[in-house]
């Protein structure tokens, strides 16, 4: 009888750790789990971040954003600026232009910074362009959009089309489907 008790014992506690060591597993699987969700924190947030693009020693761009949230942990790493971007863009003669969103992304592996919301470009040459989504290629120094968009120009011209691209000193201005207000002297 007392070899029975102590088997009795044994199995018991055997089961009990079995128990444990499977709900362990499970739960150790269910937080690796979660990890690859898109409710994913990010690795990191940064506050009133200043940042400075330069090519071959010279400043291209400053990007400001009171906000920064860093998914770059992810397979197709970003940074998220939930808050908006102040992007100033200067070109070879030290001209600026200023581009404003209310939301942007910038994608590591590929250079894009897409920018949503009340998009506001002003050019050194005070041309003013208006969009709902501006990309920005940093790569080869491009901006683009398919959006509808509405560009006043310096000498009062006004200008509607469903989208352009423009190198990155808006020295190529490239539009699709037209329509605007333009003032000739005859």
């Amino acid at each position: 009888m007392q070899k029975k008790k102590y088997y009795i014992i044994i199995n018991f506690v055997t089961a009990f750790a079995v128990t444990l060591f499977f709900s362990c597993q499970s739960n150790i699987a269910e937080k690796s789990k979660n990890h690859k969700t898109p409710g994913t924190p990010p690795i990191a947030e940064a506050f009133d971040v200043n940042l400075k693009y330069t090519d071959s020693g010279r400043l291209t761009a400053i990007l400001k954003t009171s906000k920064v949230l860093d998914f770059t942990n992810k397979s197709f790493g970003y940074h998220e600026f939930p808050e908006g971007i102040v992007l100033d863009v200067i070109d070879k003669e030290g001209k600026v232009s200023v581009i404003t969103s209310d939301y942007a992304i910038s994608y590591q592996q590929t250079g894009l910074i897409d920018m949503r919301g009340n998009v506001d470009i002003k050019t050194a040459d005070s041309t003013h362009l208006q969009a709902r989504q501006l990309y920005w290629d940093q790569n080869i120094n491009w901006i683009f959009t398919d959006q509808p968009y509405k560009s006043l120009l310096p000498d009062g011209n006004i200008n509607e089309a469903d989208g352009f691209d423009a190198n990155q000193d808006f020295t190529i201005l490239n539009s699709r489907i037209n329509d605007g207000i333009m003032f000739i002297e005859e």
